[in-house]
């Protein structure tokens, strides 16, 4: 699980909220922070709350000891700087549902973000994120859903589900010049690992100072 406060609902961050989330991180089920960041498509919170809310979180995130999974949608400067001012944690950043060309996503795979694409990469007119799933290491490069949006060609218009990921999988191999075979099947499992070792890890430090009771500062 990964428990967050949206940028669309950062204005309706409270204390009660910020409790309600420390709750839910301090289960040792929570594996990330997120999703969190900013969105300046659709401002659905002012953009000065919605900094606000994701330095308070990347805070947050460093006290728990948990990765950030991050939302960022035309704001990558601000979210980025915000990161540079904080600090980047160091459970690791993962940027989900990458939007962006190769010139922007390498400041962020400079910081060692993993960097996860879902069908949108597929779409006719994505050649800027093609550009950038070529340059991603693969000890970095995740799949998704962003569930129910954004099915990969050939099921574009449907409710996407995780299914559909393995189509995804199979265009990042081609567009990687993977090759069917044992080649495919070592890309395919590194994509595994890569997911298994962001989000299926181990109670954090805080999180098992919290479940023996110790009173959070």
């Amino acid at each position: 699980v990964a428990a967050g406060v949206h940028p669309h609902n950062a204005s309706r961050w409270s204390p009660e909220m910020e409790a309600a989330l420390y709750d839910m991180l301090a289960n040792p089920l929570t594996c990330a922070l997120g999703e969190v960041g900013l969105d300046y498509h659709y401002d659905l919170s002012p953009r000065d709350v919605q900094c606000d809310v994701f330095r308070r979180q990347v805070v947050m995130a460093h006290e728990c000891g948990l990765p950030l999974v991050l939302h960022m949608r035309d704001a990558h400067d601000d979210g980025f700087r915000i990161l540079e001012e904080e600090g980047w944690p160091a459970a690791g950043v993962l940027l989900h549902c990458c939007s962006v060309g190769p010139e922007e996503l390498e400041r962020w795979l400079d910081r060692d973000c993993y960097v996860a694409f879902g069908g949108a990469v597929t779409f006719s007119r994505s050649d800027d994120l093609r550009a950038s799933a070529r340059i991603v290491p693969e000890n970095r490069l995740l799949t998704e859903t962003d569930s129910p949006y954004m099915a990969p060609v050939p099921f574009r218009g449907l409710e996407c589900g995780p299914e559909f990921t393995a189509y995804t999988a199979a265009y990042l191999a081609d567009l990687r010049g993977v090759e069917p075979g044992a080649e495919r099947a070592a890309f395919l499992t590194a994509l595994y690992d890569n997911a298994q070792r962001f989000m299926n890890r181990g109670p954090s430090a805080w999180q098992v100072a919290q479940a023996n009771g110790e009173v959070r500062s």
